[in-house]
C-alpha cells in the first residue's frame, strides 16, 4: 500500500518497502501563526484587565452592604480557570451560558473560545446586569465572540437542540431544575453540562442535583472546584 502525508507543501511518499521519498511541491500560503497568537494574547491581556476590575467590584459589593440582588455575584477565578480548561479540552465551538450577570464568567469562557474558534451565547433577564455585561464585553474587546441575549434561558436553550458543546448554568438557583431538561436537550452527545454553586447552595439545589445525577441522558459528578461545580456528560 502506498501512503503519503503532506507537510507544508512537501509530499512524503512511502514505498511498499517502507522507504520514504520526499517530493517538494510549491509552497502553499500558510496562516500567519505569529499574527494569530499576537491577536489572542492582545485579547487575553485586555480581558485580564477587565477581570481584575470586576473582581475588585465584586469584592467591594460583598463588604459595603450592597443588596444581594444588585451584587455582581461572579464566579471565582478558580471556577473561571476550570471553565476555560473545559473549553480548551473539548475544543468547544458552541458554548451556551444561562445567567450572564456582569459577564465575568463569559470572559473566562471567551479566553478559551478565542483559541478554539468558538462562540458564546449567553442569556440574561435582568436589564441592569445585561447593560453591565455589554460594557464588559465591549471593554474586553470580545463582542465578536459573545452573543448576549436579554431573554429567558430556558426558552433560549431550546434553540440549540443537540448542538451545544458546553452549557453552563449560573442563574437563580430556583430556576435550575426548570433549566435541566432544556439544557440536556441542547447538548450534543459528548457535550458537557456545568452548573455552579452545587456545594455553596447545596440545600437550595437538592432537587436539581438529584435529578441531574439520576438523569439517564447524563453521567457526571459534583467537583469540589470553587463553589462546587456539577460536571456531567451528555450520553
Amino acid at each position: 500500500m502506498l501512503e503519503c502525508i503532506t507537510l507544508a507543501g512537501d509530499t512524503i511518499g512511502w514505498s511498499a518497502g517502507g522507504a520514504a521519498a520526499s517530493h517538494r511541491g510549491p509552497r502553499q500560503a500558510q496562516p500567519d501563526g505569529e499574527a494569530v497568537e499576537d491577536a489572542v494574547q492582545a485579547i487575553s491581556r485586555q480581558t485580564s484587565e477587565v477581570m481584575r476590575d470586576l473582581e475588585a467590584r465584586d469584592a467591594a459589593d460583598r463588604l459595603d452592604g450592597t443588596f444581594h440582588s444588585a451584587r455582581l455575584r461572579a464566579i471565582g477565578p478558580q471556577t473561571g480557570e476550570f471553565l476555560r480548561t473545559l473549553v480548551l479540552a473539548t475544543a468547544a465551538k458552541v458554548i451556551v451560558e444561562v445567567g450572564t450577570g456582569s459577564g465575568y464568567s463569559a470572559l473566562w469562557l471567551a479566553q478559551g473560545a478565542t483559541q478554539t474558534g468558538g462562540r458564546i451565547t449567553t442569556f440574561e433577564t435582568d436589564p441592569a446586569k445585561a447593560a453591565i455585561a455589554r460594557e464588559t464585553f465591549r471593554t474586553a474587546g470580545i463582542e465578536d465572540v459573545v452573543d448576549l441575549r436579554e431573554s429567558d434561558g430556558g426558552a433560549g436553550l431550546a434553540g440549540f437542540d443537540g448542538q451545544a458543546d458546553i452549557v453552563f448554568l449560573d442563574a437563580e438557583k430556583a430556576d435550575y431544575t426548570r433549566f435541566l431538561d432544556p439544557a440536556v436537550r441542547a447538548l450534543r452527545r459528548g457535550g458537557l453540562l456545568v452548573a455552579d454553586n452545587l456545594i455553596s447552595h447545596a440545600a437550595d439545589l437538592v432537587e436539581f442535583r438529584e435529578r441531574a445525577l439520576s438523569d439517564p441522558r447524563l453521567t457526571g459528578l459534583v467537583v469540589p472546584v470553587g463553589q462546587g461545580e456539577l460536571l456531567a456528560v451528555r450520553l
